[in-house]
């Protein structure tokens, strides 16, 4: 909601295209070609998100690139091409016990944020599969694809899955990984993703923390509650506070392993490879959230030198 303030073309199409006769919202997964961020102030985490000038170096001709559409011709900005889509997850724990189960999803404690039964309708594989989905060329109309090879390079994402609907962050980049992996082939060349990580974002301050090694989560947790969001950089229900704080209050909650480490080991093994292995260890682990996920799956890294435990 807030970034459609800064790029006006996005915020006009939310409204004029909307499926909903009094909320306006877009269907998703909606990419719109040919926005700009025409105006400034806003940040990655929304800590500053109340200046909204106009960019005097927006570009308007410069970033014009000639594209093909159904044998027309047209110009097109390329500066910043816009994707929305949403995770899986919305309501996967009840109203009625938000009070106790959000501080828990907050702090990746809540046993149901691990869920992998292909039965559940939030299980992991779904969120997998709605970035998959979204972000593969695949997925679209053949006479779109041109125009979204030529004016589309990459994607840029936060904390996915982790925000308001209280997803597992560590689970959340996971799920961006795998999902990424299996669909930017769908482009031909190379198509990367650049994943940010925040300790103060806008949705869930400090959540993203847990994504990082032993000493950097903790000094991010630290650094999320001596620097917190001012109170209009963000907006989170009652329940989200931790005695009025908006942080994640424990850095005792960090595991030992982080997003390096796993990229190292997996980084050279295939999406598949990856998928197994979460999804057998979180099995395994039975809903405990006595560890992290990294550290879970980690920890299977290190087992899996036997062999007796490697996969067929």
């Amino acid at each position: 909601e807030r970034l459609m303030t800064y790029m006006p073309e996005v915020a006009a199409l939310t409204f004029f295209l909307s499926q909903h006769w009094q909320f306006p919202q877009l269907r998703q997964p909606a990419w719109i070609l040919g926005a700009r961020m025409l105006f400034s102030g806003l940040d990655g985490t929304a800590r500053f998100n109340d200046q909204l000038t106009v960019r005097q170096d927006a570009p308007l001709t410069s970033d014009v690139r000639e594209v093909e559409l159904l044998g027309a011709t047209y110009s097109v900005s390329s500066s910043r091409p816009f994707v929305a889509f949403q995770t899986e997850n919305q309501g996967f724990f009840s109203w009625q016990n938000r009070f106790a189960e959000t501080p828990l999803a907050r702090r990746n404690k809540l046993p149901s944020q691990r869920e992998v039964s292909p039965s559940s309708w939030y299980a992991f594989e779904k969120q997998v599969r709605a970035w998959y989905r979204s972000v593969a060329l695949t997925s679209y109309h053949d006479a779109v694809r041109p125009a979204m090879k030529a004016l589309v390079s990459s994607i840029g994402t936060g904390p996915w899955l982790a925000g308001l609907w209280w997803g597992d962050s560590q689970l959340g980049f996971l799920a961006v990984w795998l999902g990424h992996a299996i669909a930017a082939p769908t482009w031909g060349d190379s198509f990367p993703v650049d994943f940010y990580t925040y300790s103060a974002f806008t949705e869930s301050p400090g959540s993203q923390c847990f994504v990082h090694s032993s000493d950097r989560c903790r000094a991010c947790v630290r650094h999320c509650n001596e620097h917190p969001l001012p109170d209009s950089a963000f907006w989170m229900p009652g329940e989200a506070f931790f005695g009025g704080r908006s942080c994640v209050p424990y850095d005792d909650d960090c595991g030992r392993s982080g997003i390096e480490d796993v990229v190292a080991a997996y980084g050279g093994k295939t999406a598949s490879d990856l998928w197994t292995q979460v999804e057998a260890r979180l099995s395994a682990a039975g809903g405990s959230t006595e560890h992290t996920v990294f550290d879970v799956l980690m920890g299977t890294q290190k087992a899996a030198m036997q062999p007796e435990t490697l996969l067929p």
